[in-house]
């Protein structure tokens, strides 16, 4: 039975999967995708499951898909940069049962350390199909066909909603899910599925990566075929000489900036790598210029310039290689100026804007009250001081320690890098002591990794890691150290000293609400040699909470304004948003409606004012 549902784009894409039959669905969280993952929970016959990072959850699905399931890899961008060298095999070697891999990309880095176009590397670098969904209800059609034509081209096929799709809203219509779906089976193909560099007596003696390449060549024929049928491109009549070009999000912004067009232009939708080609040439005719609206890159602008070449055609492009931003997310504002420009006869009327008399103050980011982070962090300040100490810093929660007021991390790039970067800095012979923090989720990500070297390497690197047994950030996922997956069964938890202890890392065990205990364990990880590691292990505090469990005892906690003198080192070095500073006062104060009494800033407070 049919039943319309207003839901989020991740929701419908989710519920795309499942009505296509779906059996196996595993990812790494983050955002804008996480929720994906979630949503396919529940269902009999489908594992759904976060797996240790990107690479294992589409290794796995890739898996599945050899036994003729259909499968379902979930990721944000930075996570399919993670799979690139899996996905440089499996392009050579095809897929059986239906294999979508949802790529998310985060144009203007909304929740993400960068931006960037995941459809060049997944088109361009892998010759793989695309589709680029406009909004939620296409996102959902395009992936029931999307798993069609994986299995009919025997190829990964790539979903890519930008966060302006995961996050938004539609009504959607939830159909039947089905039911008695194929039992899987498997037959071995070796010729096809064990890549290596050895001779094909059959292709005379031509070695199988360049045969499989062949093979994937072979492909794109029939790819360009399907793409120019796809009912996800079409044309869109309209008056004058210049045309639009809407690819995913571009489009859907298009339309809204249509409302403040006088005349419409003709409209291209172009939602599918391989572009239409032929539809496109055909949209050209009479037009003396067309705008490519697309998110990030200008990727589908250069390919339109190619086929403009080689089609020998005048026709005038124009799109994000400069005249439109060429950084960010689109936006109405810049659209409506693109067009204005481009087309000057569309007669652009711009919207009116309300003026507010009001400054909305930036809120930078910070860690929530009561989070146990807070108090290895201003121990680790301190200590940083003391020392004159460099820290590497990682993807997490821990990551606000890096901005005001704690200014406490030097570096953060990607997932796991942190040690690392550490390692290479205290090998650059940089005479200062060398500190990471990285919190459990990135450690089991492939932090593990960064320790393993430096502890084979006897790099004297020390390493912090924030034990939460969770993965916080992104909505309190599961991990190999929480003892339990995400379909409820239970594991055994990974042991952290253990696995230093086999590594030969020396290691330290603290509770983050001791700052006095975390303090004493960092002076003497600085005094050794090699590789240290600081376990800061308690369970994440609001996770906790919304459990019904306590990992501290509250205490009532009061600001003595007569010894208060306003030195503000709870602030600088502490950042808890329940305490603010009173400037005409020049005292401090704590508000008992944000304060969860953990009281670890009596320990910070140096005039003993808190108590």
């Amino acid at each position: 039975m049919k039943e319309k549902k207003y839901v989020m784009g991740n929701t419908a894409i989710a519920r795309g999967a499942l009505e296509a039959g779906v059996r196996v669905v595993a990812g790494y969280p983050g955002t804008p995708a996480t929720e994906i993952v979630d949503e396919c929970l529940g269902v009999p016959e489908v594992h759904v499951e976060w797996a240790n990072n990107e690479k294992v959850a589409f290794e796995l699905c890739t898996g599945a898909s050899l036994c003729h399931v259909r499968a379902l890899p979930v990721m944000k961008h930075n996570g399919t940069n993670f799979v690139t060298d899996f996905l440089m095999h499996v392009n050579f070697t095809g897929i059986r049962g239906g294999l979508v891999l949802i790529s998310a990309d985060d144009p203007g880095g909304l929740s993400s350390q960068n931006e960037e176009d995941t459809r060049i590397l997944v088109h361009q670098y892998a010759h793989l199909p695309l589709f680029d969904p406009s909004g939620p209800a296409e996102a959902k059609a395009m992936i029931k066909e999307a798993f069609e034509l994986s299995e009919r081209t025997e190829l990964v096929f790539c979903l890519r909603p930008v966060t302006r799709v995961c996050h938004a809203r539609g009504i959607i219509e939830f159909e039947d899910l089905p039911q008695n779906l194929p039992s899987a089976h498997y037959e071995p193909d070796r010729e096809r599925f064990i890549m290596s560099a050895v001779e094909m007596p059959q292709f005379g003696g031509v070695k199988r990566p360049q045969i499989r390449h062949r093979w994937l060549n072979e492909k794109q024929a029939l790819l360009e075929k399907l793409m120019e049928e796809s009912p996800y491109n079409w044309v869109e009549e309209g008056k004058g000489k210049v045309g639009l070009i809407g690819c995913g999000m571009g489009y859907t912004w298009i339309k809204e900036a249509e409302q403040f067009l006088e005349n419409r232009l003709p409209l291209l939708k172009a939602g599918t790598l391989p572009l239409p080609r032929r539809k496109l040439l055909d949209f050209v005719k009479g037009l003396d210029r067309v705008v490519v609206f697309e998110e990030t890159e200008p990727f589908v602008e250069g390919l339109i310039k190619k086929i403009f070449q080689e089609e020998k055609i005048g026709v005038e492009v124009l799109g994000r290689s400069g005249f439109l931003p060429s950084d960010g997310e689109l936006s109405l504002a810049a659209v409506l100026e693109g067009i204005e420009k481009a087309a000057p006869g569309a007669g652009v009327r711009k919207p009116e804007t309300p003026a507010l008399d009001i400054h909305i103050p930036i809120r930078t980011r910070t860690q929530c009250v009561g989070c146990n982070y807070r108090g290895i962090l201003n121990a680790l300040k301190q200590t940083v001081r003391k020392h004159k100490g460099i820290v590497a810093g990682d993807i997490g929660c821990h990551d606000a320690g890096s901005f005001r007021p704690l200014e406490l991390q030097s570096t953060i790039y990607c997932m796991g890098s942190s040690i690392p970067m550490a390692s290479g800095m205290a090998l650059s012979g940089v005479n200062r002591p060398i500190f990471t923090f990285i919190g459990d989720s990135t450690f089991y990500h492939n932090g593990i990794l960064g320790l393993m070297n430096a502890a084979n390497n006897r790099i004297n690197v020390n390493v912090i890691l924030g034990e939460n047994t969770v993965t916080a950030m992104t909505g309190f996922q599961p991990h190999p150290g929480t003892g339990v997956t995400l379909e409820g069964t239970k594991t055994t938890p990974v042991d952290v000293p253990k696995l230093a202890e086999s590594m030969g890392v020396s290691y330290r065990v603290v509770n983050p609400y001791d700052i006095k205990q975390c303090r004493e364990a960092l002076e003497a990880a600085v005094k050794e040699e090699g590789p240290s590691l600081i376990v800061s292990s308690m369970p994440c505090y609001l996770l906790s909470t919304r459990q019904g469990k306590k990992v501290f005892e509250p205490r009532e906690v009061k600001v003595d304004a007569e010894k208060c003198t306003g030195c503000q080192i709870c602030i600088n070095d502490f950042g808890c948003p329940a305490i603010s500073f009173d400037k005409k006062k020049k005292k401090v104060s704590i508000d008992p409606m944000l304060c969860v009494g953990c009281a670890l800033c009596i320990d910070v407070c140096q005039k003993g004012a808190i108590s």
